[in-house]
């Protein structure tokens, strides 16, 4: 029998073994990114682990003079007195996303986040329901200043893979600085510094690594804080400029003593058109002082 009528008469077979062979690719796909994803969230909750003396005080209200009188307000009010300064976090995450302004249906999104406070890092790492059967999986790391972003289908074929560009850096450090309400305390670390703009809003200016970020926070009277905004990079190509980033905050939760934002809608500002791309809810949250 020669290969010809091998194929024609054995053709079941042989579809058989390619359709092994892709699963058996995408297992091992996904078992690599796994693999990755937890040696980088040891990494980052280790980093400097050696030099580190932990601070064991618990923050006072004598801590927060010299504040701006609305961001005093809001860490009075989400209960950070009496409480130690949070390390790092860890949340689940769920939620609506779009990807492109013109997409007609959202993705069903689920993520998990682990963020080190004391210096600034987190790990994100999202699935993505792209493609029928196939799960796609991104992740956005920062750690120690670098920044890295990855896409793959099926936990293996790579659509995005950017890394080592100053742009991706910032705009990640700027991503660390919008979320500080996840982690309150971190308002009150060295790298933070805060100016007043009325009595309704505050500038949080967060420098680390060489790099500066700033960004608008917006309160109420009472305290609650309702919406963040930056200029901040979308892109990281050598055309991409800064746009407005907002995140507008829809309800709160308590944790562990501390109120932080459950449900979050993020908006990018493109030639003056709002695209809101991610609808959040956040869960699950751990503390770690």
């Amino acid at each position: 029998m020669g290969i010809k009528d091998f194929f024609v008469q054995y053709w079941w077979l042989v579809l058989l073994g390619m359709v092994v062979v892709i699963i058996l690719s995408f297992i091992g796909g996904s078992f690599l990114m796994s693999n990755r994803i937890s040696k980088e969230i040891d990494q980052l909750m280790s980093m400097d682990s050696k030099k580190e003396v932990r601070d064991e005080s618990r923050i006072t209200q004598e801590d927060l003079e010299g504040l701006p009188e609305p961001v005093k307000r809001w860490l009075l009010s989400v209960g950070v007195v009496g409480k130690k300064k949070v390390r790092s976090v860890e949340f689940s995450q769920r939620g609506d996303m779009k990807l492109e302004p013109d997409q007609k249906h959202w993705l069903e999104a689920k993520a998990k986040q682990y963020i080190r406070v004391d210096q600034p890092g987190f790990l994100w790492h999202v699935d993505l329901p792209m493609i029928p059967l196939i799960n796609t999986k991104g992740r956005d790391l920062f750690y120690e200043g670098n920044s890295l972003m990855e896409v793959r289908i099926g936990s293996l074929i790579p659509v995005v893979n950017a890394k080592d560009s100053k742009k991706l850096d910032e705009s990640a450090l700027h991503r660390f600085l919008l979320e500080i309400p996840l982690y309150p305390t971190a308002a009150l670390e060295d790298y933070m510094t805060w100016e007043a703009i009325d009595q309704e809003s505050a500038k949080g200016i967060l420098t680390y690594k060489n790099m500066t970020v700033a960004a608008d926070f917006y309160f109420q009277e009472d305290g609650t804080l309702e919406m963040m905004e930056s200029l901040r990079y979308k892109d990281h190509d050598e055309q991409a400029k800064r746009i407005p980033c907002i995140g507008r905050i829809n309800d709160h939760k308590e944790y562990n003593g501390i109120k932080i934002p459950t449900k979050v809608e993020i908006t990018w500002v493109m030639d003056d058109i709002p695209f809101t791309w991610y609808k959040l809810e956040n869960y699950d949250v751990k503390f770690e002082d």
